[in-house]
Parts: C-alpha cells; sequence; structure tokens
C-alpha cells in the first residue's frame, strides 16, 4: 500500500527502496531488469550515483512507477499501479526456431499466450519446463518443476550461473539448464542432483536467458 500521508520531499534512492520493499524485490531483480552492474544497482539503492538515462526507462517498470515519479517524486498519483505484457507461449521444441518465427512474422500461427509482470523485453517468449531435471533437490536457491513458465530473453548477455534455454543438435533436443562455464569448459547442469552435466563445445548452442518464472499453485 501507498503512504499518502508522507509528503515530504524524498531522495532518488529512498524511492527506489520504498517501491522495492512494497513490491517485495531484491538488487538482483533491479539488475536483471535494467541490465545494469550489480555495482550500479548498489549505488543506486544506497545513494550513491543515481541511474543514467539509459536505465531509466527500465528500472521505471520493474518498480512500477512513471518515470516522472521516480527521477521526481511528488503525488502519488503519478505512481502506476500495474504494467502487464503478453508473449508467446511455444513448445520447447519450438524454441529453438524462434528467430525464424519473428523474422517471418509468423506470431498469428501462435495460439497461447502469456501475461507477466512488467514490460517483456524485444523478441521474449515463454516456454514451459519439461520433466524433474531442474527440480532443486539440494534445498537452496531456485527449482522450477515441470511446468513451469519461463520468460526467455535471447538478447541477455550470456555468463556462468544463469538459467537458459539451449539446443543440443546431436539429440535434435531443446532443454533447459543451468549454464557452468568452468575455465574453457561449458556445461549445462541440472538443479536435481540425479541428473548428469552436460557438455557442450560453445556458446552458441544458447537459445536464450530465463529471466523471469511463474507457474500455477492450484
Amino acid at each position: 500500500m501507498f503512504n499518502n500521508t508522507n509528503m515530504k520531499k524524498t531522495t532518488l534512492s529512498e524511492r527506489i527502496n520504498q517501491r522495492m520493499r512494497e513490491l517485495n524485490l531484491k538488487s538482483k531483480d533491479l539488475v536483471q531488469a535494467t541490465r545494469a552492474s550489480k555495482g550500479s544497482v548498489s549505488q543506486w539503492i544506497n545513494g550513491g550515483n543515481e541511474p543514467s538515462a539509459r536505465y531509466v526507462t527500465a528500472l521505471a517498470r520493474i518498480l512500477k512507477v512513471s518515470e516522472k515519479w521516480l527521477l521526481e517524486g511528488g503525488k502519488i498519483d503519478n505512481v502506476i499501479i500495474t504494467d502487464t505484457s503478453k508473449i508467446p507461449l511455444i513448445p520447447l521444441q519450438q524454441a529453438e526456431k524462434w528467430r525464424d518465427i519473428i523474422m517471418g512474422n509468423n506470431l498469428n500461427n501462435i495460439k497461447l499466450w502469456v501475461e507477466t509482470s512488467g514490460k517483456a523485453p524485444r523478441f521474449s517468449f515463454a516456454i514451459q519446463v519439461e520433466g524433474d531435471s531442474m527440480v532443486n533437490t539440494s534445498g537452496s536457491g531456485p527449482s522450477l518443476p515441470e511446468g513451469s513458465i519461463l520468460l526467455i530473453d535471447p538478447e541477455y548477455k550470456i555468463a556462468s550461473g544463469l538459467i537458459v534455454a539451449a539446443y543440443l543438435p546431436k539429440t535434435d533436443s531443446t532443454i533447459v539448464k543451468k549454464l557452468t562455464i568452468d575455465g574453457p569448459n561449458l556445461y549445462l547442469t541440472s538443479l536435481n542432483n540425479n541428473y548428469k552435466p552436460i557438455q557442450i563445445d560453445t556458446l552458441d548452442t544458447i537459445i536464450g536467458v530465463a529471466i523471469r518464472t511463474q507457474m500455477d499453485l492450484v
């Protein structure tokens, strides 16, 4: 809930922290949404450097506020309460052909769409997790049971430790795994310890990075 009783002038970092508390966001959520460095986001949150113009739009979206309110504060009327986007939900095995679908303007053939909080990155799409290989058996960290919907961003910067969708030409299959980079070695690892890592030769096999998840609870 927004507090209309306290209208004192706030700093940008105070407004960021206010919205993070109200939306239960972590600094990593801001990093993913804006693609800024962890250090930059930490500065924004702790009252150091303010975000440059290139980050303001994405930051406002993840905080669900107008850019004007984010930068200037003021009346609560300027706050955007909700913001949703619809993205195509495609079968996992079609993910490898997503670029062809986009370039061929074949979105009219897609039957399923899902709503996601915030504005989805361009070219993003959704897939559903299959099987139990991404069910976390270690007791810590994320867990992705079968049926979980993942928002995939084909343009997100690939890095070790991220959940990715990858195409394996040898088996003609598309899978969801965590990318592990160990020196020159590349692995696709499961969150379920009962599955062995899959070594890959190149990052070209990565279709996109999972930046958001949602799932039905009932």
